[in-house]
């Protein structure tokens, strides 16, 4: 296997556990709220792995699952939550969870340096963003349009929750 192969496994084999761990922390969490944030950590491990399928056909879709998912329906789950007054935010004190997670960044920080050192370099590419929209509007018109609709509900979902119609 080459080294960016071996980077590419790397990624999603950590991703995937994850995302794994994530979505079961959706289900089996008691508070809504803490649901909703473990959701954005699904949906972020899911767009890192669509992109490390194929970074150049992927990456594109990858980015609208980012907006569309995690920054629309995360937030709007977020923020109706905490709208309603029946819903409280608890801080759990676990005792040990500053330490594990501690260390848990200090390895996950080890690894990425070690990783990022062995890889290749690559020249940076200069990005003409007028040449970007052109691509993304002729190319991509279609997830374009399903993301200004996904949008464009998830804002009248919100005015009509905090009209309380």
């Amino acid at each position: 296997m080459s080294l960016t192969s071996d980077f590419q496994l790397g990624i999603f084999a950590f991703f995937s556990v994850v995302a794994m761990a994530s979505a079961i922390f959706i289900v089996r969490a008691r508070n809504v709220f803490y649901s909703a944030i473990a959701l954005a950590f699904l949906g972020v491990s899911v767009a890192i792995l669509i992109a490390d399928i194929s970074p150049e056909a992927y990456s594109i879709y990858s980015a609208f699952h980012l907006l569309l998912y995690v920054g629309a329906t995360v937030v709007f789950l977020s923020i109706s939550l905490v709208m309603f007054k029946g819903i409280d935010v608890k801080e759990g004190r676990i005792p040990w969870s500053g330490p594990l997670s501690v260390i848990a960044t200090a390895v996950i920080f080890i690894v990425i340096l070690v990783t990022v050192g062995n890889l290749p370099s690559i020249s940076p590419k200069t990005v003409d963003l007028q040449s970007l929209a052109v691509e993304i509007l002729q190319g991509y018109w279609f997830p374009a349009i399903i993301l200004v609709i996904g949008l464009l509900t998830t804002v009248i979902e919100a005015i009509s929750l905090a009209r309380r119609e």
